[in-house]
């Protein structure tokens, strides 16, 4: 198993809704999830080949690979009030409706770390630089290297031990990830399959290095450890 790092600049602000969060009270989590991440990795590999086989082949290597992510120093997260469309109850319709949106912007670049089987990296390395956004169509972004490492950073955000007690600081977040019973079929979304809560994606709790530096009513400022 190797170390390989992206690291990524965001065109703009973007948003994470919180796992399972009300969709009209949307908070955001400070980065994407480690599902997300593969998800993108998985897309960008199909994009760029037109080959659906390359990607689900991405899959099977990386569907439990370890993911950390490194955040930069500051993390600015802010409340948006908008106007959204809410698909109705009984009909094939939508209605308009209001909402509200946190959304996250970075004073730095997002790097972000994969524990991959040696045979897979350079395919892997390949897909990484190619990812145009992570997740959401909001979140464009571009990759200014994607390349092996020895170790991932001390800096990044951890799965934390909710058994172990063990002295830890900073900020925990319920982030995605796949289970080894998730299945390409079931992340595909032109299939009729579904994930399924806690048998193919469970939520877990990780552990940002950082604080609240400024906050107010709709807005705060988060800065790394």
């Amino acid at each position: 198993m190797v170390w390989i790092c992206g690291t990524y600049n965001f065109a703009s602000t973007f948003s994470y809704r919180i796992p399972y969060f009300s969709s009209s009270y949307a908070l955001s989590v400070p980065a994407p999830s480690p599902s997300t991440i593969k998800l993108a990795i998985v897309a960008s590999a199909i994009n760029r080949t037109g080959n659906i086989e390359n990607g689900k082949a991405l899959f099977e290597k990386i569907r439990i690979s370890e993911v950390l992510m490194e955040l930069p120093e500051k993390v600015s997260i802010f409340k948006v009030f908008l106007k959204r469309l809410k698909k109705k109850r009984q009909e094939q319709a939508f209605e308009p409706t209001f909402g509200i949106r946190e959304y996250v912007i970075y004073n730095g670049p997002l790097k972000i770390y994969l524990n991959i089987p040696d045979d897979s990296s350079e395919a892997i390395i390949n897909a990484l630089k190619n990812i145009q956004f992570l997740g959401t169509s909001d979140s464009l972004c571009t990759c200014t290297s994607a390349t092996q490492v020895e170790q991932p950073s001390s800096k990044c955000a951890k799965l934390h031990s909710t058994t172990k007690q063990e002295k830890t600081s900073g900020m925990i977040f319920l982030l995605t990830d796949f289970t080894s019973n998730a299945t390409f079929n079931a992340v595909n979304p032109y299939t009729k399959k579904k994930l399924r809560k806690d048998r193919d994606i469970i939520l877990k709790p990780y552990i940002f290095p950082i604080k609240v530096s400024k906050k107010d009513k709709n807005c705060t400022v988060y800065s790394s450890l």
